[in-house]
């Protein structure tokens, strides 16, 4: 197999789990809270329903990344609108769709399936609609484990406390971080340089610095020469599960901690002050 075609397998294996996890849901859960802020289960399921990731492959894939009907240019991308239009888009897909929104959302997630199993071997690289600017067909499948992945999360986590994310799941949700980090945080024109917080990943598998700027925040892969040349003002220690849960923003560092799944040292003026930094999107 190829990576694409294994990424389209972690796709199929994701799905298939999400579709069998929901048959076994409880009757009356769509109402009670989710573990994504201000969405109950119902709104998650919405928000999941209302994407529309196979039209924008299909017509990337045949060389069209403009803006599909009823979507903004990316000329016109802000980021604070654009939270806020996924979060609203949530409620109207629930209520617009009403009790046909399980069969909806089946509906689309199998024809995603269907789009990236398509995908020939030179449109990985083609170009796709995405609000903050195009992406490859690649990142579209990557997104697309992501967001299911964490919804998944969102939804099952508070219906069994055993629940976990795949480790297919985590390790996809790890290379999409950047893009959560991007969303995350807000520039911060009271820094004059750099500030860089560093999280080693166990079992030893990377390390990423969060780096903020006056011009927004970003990750930077640890290479051993930045080990000696960018040193960070604070080191965390943590498993793949509890990182791409801190920066999605479904864990705090406080109860990271205080569960006993990360660990820091350095300065610890600064280590508090990074939650205060998160804002969320």
């Amino acid at each position: 197999m190829t990576d694409h075609q294994d990424r389209v397998e972690i796709l199929r294996r994701e799905v298939a789990d999400f579709r069998e996890r929901l048959a076994a849901l409880p009757p009356g859960v769509w109402g009670q809270p989710s573990a994504c802020a201000g969405w109950t289960v119902a709104e998650v399921l919405g928000h999941l329903a209302g994407q529309d990731f196979a039209l924008r492959v299909r017509r990337g894939v045949a060389g069209d990344y403009s803006p599909p009907p009823g979507s903004p240019p990316v000329s016109q991308h802000d980021e604070d609108a654009f939270a806020q239009a996924i979060f609203e888009r949530a409620f109207a897909t629930r209520e617009r769709e009403g009790k046909e929104l399980m069969a909806t959302l089946l509906r689309r997630l199998e024809e995603t399936v269907a789009v990236f199993e398509g995908v020939p071997a030179d449109g990985w690289e083609a170009l796709c609609y995405w609000p903050p600017g195009p992406e490859p067909a690649r990142v579209m499948l990557d997104m697309r484990i992501s967001e299911l992945g964490m919804h998944a999360w969102d939804i099952f986590s508070g219906l069994d406390p055993e629940y976990r994310l795949s480790p297919a799941a985590v390790a996809v949700l790890m290379d999409t971080a950047p893009r959560a980090v991007r969303r995350a945080f807000r520039p911060d024109p009271g820094l004059t340089e750099p500030l860089r917080f560093r999280f080693r990943i166990d079992p030893p598998v990377a390390a990423y610095d969060l780096v903020f700027t006056d011009a927004g925040a970003s990750l930077e892969t640890v290479s051993p020469a930045a080990d000696t040349s960018a040193q960070p003002a604070v080191t965390y220690r943590c498993s793949g599960e509890t990182w791409v849960m801190l920066m999605y923003g479904r864990q705090t560092l406080d109860a990271a901690s205080n569960a006993g799944q990360l660990a820091y040292s350095g300065d610890a003026g600064l280590a508090a002050s990074l939650a205060a930094r998160f804002v969320g999107g």
